[in-house]
C-alpha cells in the first residue's frame, strides 16, 4: 500500500470528502420560477409572441418541466397576471393596515405610496399589465380576473373614503366619486411611468395623485406629511 507523503496514512474521512448533496427544488419553487420567467418574457415580448420555450429558456428549466407544471400557455399566462394582480392588491392593503391608530387620510396616502412602489411599477410589470388589459375583452379568464381585482380595489378604497366623508362632509360628499377617481388616476399614471423618453418617476406620480385628493378633500389631504414612494418599503 502506498504511503501518504509525510509517512502518515490518510484517514478515510480525510481521503474521501463527500460532495455536498444537491437539493432538489420543490414543485412550488419550480412553479414560482416559471411564473417569474413568464412575467419577464411577457414584459419584453408581449402576450402573443411569448412561447413556453421562451419561458423555459429564461427560467433555465427543461421544456418538459414547463408543460408538466402548466399544461398550456394560457394557464401559465393566467398564473403570471394573477401573481402580479395579487401582489399589487396585497401591497396596497398591507400599507393601509400598517397605519395603526392613524387617520383614514393617512391610510389612503399610504396606499398611494404603495401603489407606486418600485417592485410594482417596474417596466416589465407595467408592460405585462398593458398586455393583459388589451386582451381582457377577448379572454374570459382575464376579464374575470380584472373584474375581481377592480371590485377588491374599489371596496377597500371606498370604505376608507366613507370614513373621511363622515368626518368632513363639507369637503366631498361622495366616497364613490373619490374611490373611482383615485383608482382610475393611479392606473393612468402607471402607464405614464412607461412613456418614453420621459417616464414619470414614482414620486411624481404620487404627487399628482395627492394633488387630486387635496382638490377633493383640502382639509384632510392638504396638510399630510409626504412619504417618498422611492423610500417606502
Amino acid at each position: 500500500m502506498q504511503e501518504h507523503p509525510g509517512g502518515r496514512m490518510p484517514h478515510a474521512r480525510e481521503a474521501e470528502k463527500p460532495k455536498p448533496l444537491r437539493r432538489r427544488k420543490t414543485a412550488e419553487a419550480s412553479r414560482e420560477e416559471l411564473i417569474e420567467a413568464a412575467i419577464e418574457v411577457i414584459g419584453r415580448k408581449g402576450l402573443s409572441r411569448t412561447t413556453l420555450a421562451d419561458v423555459a429558456a429564461k427560467a433555465g428549466i427543461g421544456y418538459g418541466n414547463v408543460t408538466f407544471r402548466f399544461k398550456t400557455k394560457a394557464a401559465l399566462l393566467l398564473a403570471a397576471i394573477t401573481k402580479v394582480a395579487n401582489e399589487y392588491m396585497d401591497h396596497r392593503e398591507e400599507a393601509a393596515a400598517a397605519i395603526v391608530g392613524g387617520s383614514a387620510a393617512e391610510r389612503i396616502d399610504a396606499m398611494i405610496v404603495a401603489s407606486f412602489h418600485r417592485k410594482l411599477t417596474s417596466q416589465k410589470k407595467i408592460a405585462l399589465w398593458h398586455a393583459f388589459l388589451s386582451e381582457r375583452h377577448i379572454h374570459a379568464d382575464y376579464g374575470k380576473l380584472f373584474a375581481g381585482l377592480r371590485e377588491r380595489e374599489y371596496t377597500l378604497t371606498k370604505a376608507i373614503f366613507e370614513e373621511i366623508v363622515a368626518a368632513e362632509p363639507s369637503d366631498c360628499p361622495d366616497a364613490h366619486f373619490a374611490a373611482v377617481g383615485i383608482n382610475a388616476l393611479i392606473e393612468g399614471l402607471w402607464f405614464n411611468m412607461r412613456m418614453v423618453p420621459n417616464p414619470l418617476e414614482p414620486d411624481e406620480a404620487a404627487h399628482i395623485a395627492r394633488t387630486f385628493l387635496a382638490s377633493l378633500f383640502p382639509t384632510v389631504f392638504g396638510k399630510l406629511p409626504r412619504t417618498s414612494a422611492l423610500q417606502e418599503t
